[in-house]
């Protein structure tokens, strides 16, 4: 009764403080308790505005640097240590597997200690395990090197789950009318991240040593804490002030239930794993199948992957431009970029061959068209989600805004993680060419059923609305 009466005055105030946003403060006394809430006197400006979402992209940018700088070199590493490459696969692997396991628990952490100081945390968890991650090549025992680097790689997956939770809730609450716009600039920066870091990391290591890739990732985590703490400092737990320390982490458990009984929504995180896995699906199975080929040229290999990261990477800001600015459906966006980068696998599957020619045209076109279909799969997700929530009558409240980030990130590693570890296993058994283009047809076929589901499930079919929860 109690977290109702305050909700119910926090909205009130909060109604009262978009329309008088000069308020200094809002009292209001009950019979059984008394509260007062002391209201930012100005909204943030469009400069500190634009530093958080700076902040933030840079934020995103370390976690998944030192996710991907260590490619071109732990391998070889771990094969000096004697680790199989089996075993080097899972210990690469877990990251998206913590990943995925933590990001549902981090919209209930986020309740507890608010969205700035759980950004905090995860590049703090990610910045001190990149650090001690720099000192165990002088482990000389095979089995302490595996199991130390499985233990930290874990947990730098637990840091990018908290990060990214904060980063998209921080998004989607403070950025509403430009939601997707901020959302296409942060992936954008995650895209960067992932062309710049085997690059980079390849040349620490062999201008340097083991260390110095995981060291400087660590002081970019670490100076990403400072750049919170001057940006966030007068906005930490400024206009909900008490949403941090009121919500229930039973009610979030209720809310996301809620939103997971609507086919409407549970669709549109298929939709987008599946899209997601798009990424991932060939990061297995490319590089054996050139080589299979008999083309061994791995600047010719990276050269494909280079096509497919820029062109999301340069695709992602027109899509939040359409989805804000031209008031695009952010569903409809979402199914056109899965469409696309099912178009593009399937182009792949006939394709035949990547050796020079007629065929290795075709497949470059094919990778432009994976890496441009990922644009707006990773753009329109966070937009189409809130739209779906709020229209089942959601506020779109730091609470509601840390469920969305946090079911957005299960569904994105989700689907990370499972398009590598199925890619492998399918490859194994019906070879690239067929592999790719069942899977291209699969991506399709779940975004028509998108469509489907959008266009006769008009309003939700369960019983129980989230306002019905709320009032």
């Amino acid at each position: 009764q109690h977290y109702f009466i305050q909700s119910n005055l926090r909205t009130s105030i909060m109604s009262y403080y978009e329309e008088s946003p000069k308020v200094k403060s809002i009292s209001e006394s009950g019979s059984e308790f008394s509260t007062a809430i002391n209201v930012e006197s100005d909204p943030p400006s469009f400069t500190k505005l634009r530093m958080m979402c700076v902040t933030m992209c840079l934020s995103v940018f370390s976690t998944n640097l030192v996710s991907s700088m260590c490619a071109p070199f732990y391998p070889r590493s771990a094969l000096h240590h004697g680790l199989d490459s089996d075993i080097t696969g899972s210990i690469l692997g877990v990251y998206y597997a913590s990943t995925v396991l933590a990001s549902p628990f981090m919209a209930i952490f986020m309740t507890r200690i608010g969205q700035a100081n759980l950004l905090q945390f995860g590049l703090f968890l990610v910045g001190i395990s990149s650090f001690v991650f720099g000192g165990i090549d002088h482990l000389g025992d095979g089995v302490s090197f595996g199991v130390i680097s499985f233990v930290l790689r874990a947990l730098q997956g637990v840091g990018c789950a908290a990060t990214d939770t904060a980063v998209f809730a921080i998004a989607s609450s403070r950025f509403k009318k430009h939601l997707a716009k901020v959302n296409s600039y942060l992936n954008s920066s995650i895209g960067i991240s992932f062309m710049l870091g085997p690059p980079v990391g390849g040349f620490l290591y062999s201008w340097t040593n083991f260390s110095l890739p995981f060291i400087s990732s660590a002081a970019l985590c670490f100076f990403s804490i400072a750049m919170i703490n001057v940006v966030f400092r007068n906005l930490r737990e400024s206009k909900l002030a008490e949403e941090s320390h009121t919500a229930s982490p039973m009610m979030v458990l209720k809310k996301s239930g809620h939103l997971l009984s609507n086919i409407r929504f549970v669709w549109i995180l298929v939709t987008a794993s599946f899209g997601v896995a798009c990424t991932s699906f060939l990061d297995p199975t490319l590089s054996p199948y050139l080589s299979s080929e008999g083309y061994n040229n791995t600047a010719y290999i990276g050269a494909f992957y280079m096509l497919r990261d820029v062109s999301f990477t340069i695709g992602t800001p027109p899509v939040g431009t359409l989805i804000d600015s031209y008031k695009w459906n952010p569903n409809t966006v979402l199914v056109i970029g899965a469409v696309v980068a099912g178009l593009g696998y399937n182009l792949i599957g006939m394709t035949g061959s990547f050796i020079p020619g007629a065929a290795s045209i075709r497949a470059c076109i094919a990778l432009v068209l994976i890496g441009v279909g990922q644009a707006p799969v990773f753009s329109a997700t966070l937009p189409a989600m809130v739209e779906e929530a709020t229209s089942q009558g959601l506020k779109q409240d730091d609470e509601a805004c840390g469920i969305l980030a946090a079911l957005q990130n299960f569904a994105f590693y989700g689907g990370l993680w499972a398009g590598s570890v199925v890619s492998g296993a399918v490859t194994y058994y019906y070879g690239f060419l067929a592999s790719t283009a069942v899977f291209g047809a699969l991506v399709v076929l779940v975004s028509f059923i998108h469509i489907i589901i959008h266009l006769s499930c008009r309003k939700n079919i369960t019983y129980h609305s989230i306002k019905t929860l709320e009032t």
